[in-house]
């Protein structure tokens, strides 16, 4: 009769436990060699970790229009940031860069872009207020077309809707007088149905909205844009405002 050895292990016992020292060595070796090579990459920190990349918002990279053909045309000081406007060479492709004076800025894609306006040197206005606001405008075949971009908390974002004028004029005024401006729009009395040449004649208002896009009232008739006090940065008085024709 054959005697069994219960103090050695079953063959299948010490294949596992061999297959399990390998793979724990290989693992190890693995680690080493990550770690050394991520140690030795030029854009790894101190820590072994890829440097932070700036916070973008928008599709574009911060400064870039398309096929990186971006200039910056005018520049506005604001609540400790830098809001400057882009465009390519054109005045197309138009879009918002603030720049906090860090590593990381932040770019607003234009409404009025997508809406084939054009934009210059004289198109971005800004107020610094309880809530401040920068004004972009820009030229269409058929008037002035603009948008405003609001801080609130720190960062910087699109309002909701753009302004058309017919009367090529929209400005930013403290109509309200509570720190925060509004946007006045600058427009011919006319209907949709009147001929174009008769609309040109037509006397004009000041339709003064809020920044959030709420209507607040219009002014009386003035023979054209340039009779409106401050023209062409109009100015407004809230005693002034009526319901809009």
């Amino acid at each position: 009769m054959t005697s069994t050895n219960s103090s050695r292990p079953p063959r299948t016992v010490l294949v596992t436990v061999v297959l399990a020292l390998v793979v724990t060595i290989a693992a190890l070796v693995t680690v080493f060699l990550l770690r050394s090579r991520q140690e030795n990459s030029p854009s790894a920190n101190a820590e072994g970790e890829a440097p932070d990349a700036p916070s973008v918002s928008g599709s574009s990279p911060a400064g870039d229009c398309p096929e990186s053909r971006c200039v910056v045309l005018v520049s506005v000081d604001v609540d400790g940031s830098t809001v400057e406007l882009l465009a390519d060479q054109d005045g197309r492709s138009g879009r918002v860069r603030v720049d906090w004076g860090t590593d990381t800025a932040t770019v607003l894609e234009s409404t009025i872009a997508t809406m084939g306006a054009k934009v210059g040197g004289d198109s971005l206005r800004c107020v610094e207020g309880a809530i401040s606001v920068c004004l972009v405008r820009g030229s269409l075949e058929d008037g002035t077309v603009g948008e405003v971009v609001v801080a609130r908390g720190g960062t910087w974002r699109p309002a909701d809707r753009p302004y058309f004028s017919n009367a090529g004029t929209i400005a930013l005024d403290d109509v309200s007088g509570d720190e925060v401006p509004e946007v006045v729009v600058v427009r011919h009395d006319c209907a949709v149905s009147d001929p174009e040449a008769s609309c040109k004649v037509a006397p004009v208002v000041a339709a003064v909205y809020e920044v959030g896009g709420a209507e607040l009232g219009c002014t009386g008739h003035y023979t054209s844009p340039s009779d409106i006090r401050g023209w062409p940065d109009v100015r407004v008085s809230e005693g002034e405002l009526r319901p809009c024709p």
